[in-house]
């Protein structure tokens, strides 16, 4: 008995060495291959507590900074689409297209008189309350190395550039402006650089989570003419995302995670400057497909 103990000892230790030593060889030898091409496609939900304001002041006029919540009465609470897609081109190199935007439309009362784009909205009179924002991102993430026994940590860093889209309006029925005063439409804005950083930290084959950070500012003339003047560009962004991963097939994730987002744009001209001003935090669900 002793004997066969003895003998079975170094079959039953054997098995645990060995799988310890073959993930470390499977996981050299995928990374010792080619990677080619790969594709994640990710859809979310958002649904974040949010302010978002806006400000024009021209004619000579100072403006005054009109709110979402606050002068127009809306619900700080909203649910918003945001799509990125990552394409992969080798185990440490990819390219991150993202988009997401928010419609904003409230009818409310101007609570006192209020300066917007040269005009003045008096007090009590109906007030038209719009802004569509469409928030975009290109970027080059590297993955700087992988750590654990399968490589199942994955710290990066990513560059590139953001770019809004921006129409924003306040007018009213019941004393409506000349010259389409209402409007301001954010055309001079260029896109902006930004750097930021993150991990993937894969538990198994099936849950995986991510976080990264974005920072995005800019200060400078956009070379493009408003009222005989070089239109100059300021704005400071920050992006932060953590998000959990459940991959019950191969191809295709459950997503859920917060997502907090920032912006703060101006651009500054000889006689109209105009500014807009949005953040926003909270919860995202969504799915994910891995190609």
């Amino acid at each position: 008995m002793l004997l066969a103990c003895c003998l079975c000892t170094p079959l039953l230790a054997k098995p645990g060495a060995m799988s310890e030593d073959y993930v470390r060889e499977r996981e050299r030898q995928k990374f010792a291959k080619p990677h080619g091409f790969s594709a994640e496609i990710d859809a979310f939900g958002l649904f974040p507590f949010f302010s978002q304001s806006q400000r024009v002041e021209a004619g000579g006029l100072r403006g005054d900074t009109v709110d979402w919540r606050g002068d127009a009465g809306g619900i700080p609470f909203g649910a918003f689409l945001d799509v990125g897609v990552r394409m992969r081109f080798s185990w440490h190199d990819s390219i991150e297209l993202g988009y997401s935007f928010a419609i904003l439309r409230e009818f409310d009362e101007f609570d006192s008189n209020t300066r917007w784009n040269g005009f003045i909205y008096p007090e009590g009179v109906d007030m038209d309350y719009s802004a569509d924002f469409h928030d975009l991102h290109l970027l080059y993430r590297r993955d700087l190395f992988y750590a654990g026994s399968a490589n199942n940590f994955n710290l990066f860093i990513q560059a590139g550039l953001e770019w809004a889209v921006i129409d924003t309006q306040v007018g009213s029925d019941d004393f409506p402006p000349q010259d389409n005063r209402e409007r301001e439409r954010f055309r001079e804005l260029l896109p902006w650089p930004a750097l930021g950083a993150g991990f993937v930290w894969n538990f198994s084959d099936h849950f995986t989570l991510r976080a990264d950070g974005l920072v995005g500012y800019a200060d400078w003339s956009t070379l493009q003419n408003r009222e005989g003047r070089k239109v100059n560009q300021e704005l400071f962004s920050i992006t932060g995302r953590a998000t959990f991963e459940w991959k019950p097939i191969p191809w295709f994730a459950v997503l859920a995670g917060v997502k907090y987002r920032s912006l703060n744009v101006e651009l500054e001209s000889k006689k109209r400057n105009s500014e807009f001003d949005w953040w926003s935090v909270g919860p995202e669900v969504g799915v994910g497909f891995r190609f």
